[in-house]
């Protein structure tokens, strides 16, 4: 089947029309930060060893992609989560094993990789939250 003389089946614009419906479905308070590399010398006061990246409203939600893998024999137990940000031009993202980190609600979700696509209403990011060691030191 032919689309119809001088009609696209996605029209110009596609995504810049519907990126605020996504940004509407954004509600929990989101920081991305870095790691900031070797701490200087003398270390300053209130050095976290983080650099912010980007804050702003995200969506947070589980992607039933569960592991419980034995690593030098202590269990290791994760969880994927999908995070959505505002597609933001530009913003540079760092993914894979030392990725940024996802701050929401106090709880840390590590940036495993990006989602891109040819048509993009929000940033996708796959996130890693390591329940054995995702919680405050006692």
């Amino acid at each position: 089947m032919t689309p119809i003389a001088g009609y696209k089946v996605i029209p110009d614009g596609w995504s810049e029309h519907h990126r605020p419906v996504a940004e509407s479905t954004m509600t929990a308070d989101c920081v991305i930060v870095r790691a900031a590399g070797p701490p200087p010398y003398p270390l300053p006061d209130g050095w976290t060893g983080e650099t912010q990246v980007w804050a702003g409203k995200c969506r947070l939600q589980e992607l039933k992609r569960e592991a419980a893998p034995v690593a030098a024999e202590q269990p290791v137990n994760t969880r994927q989560y999908l995070v959505t940000i505002p597609y933001t031009p530009g913003l540079d993202i760092h993914t894979g094993e030392t990725g940024d980190t996802v701050i929401v609600a106090g709880r840390r979700y590590t940036v495993a990789q990006q989602m891109y696509g040819s048509e993009v209403w929000e940033w996708d990011l796959i996130c890693v939250d390591n329940l054995t060691q995702n919680r405050e030191a006692s």
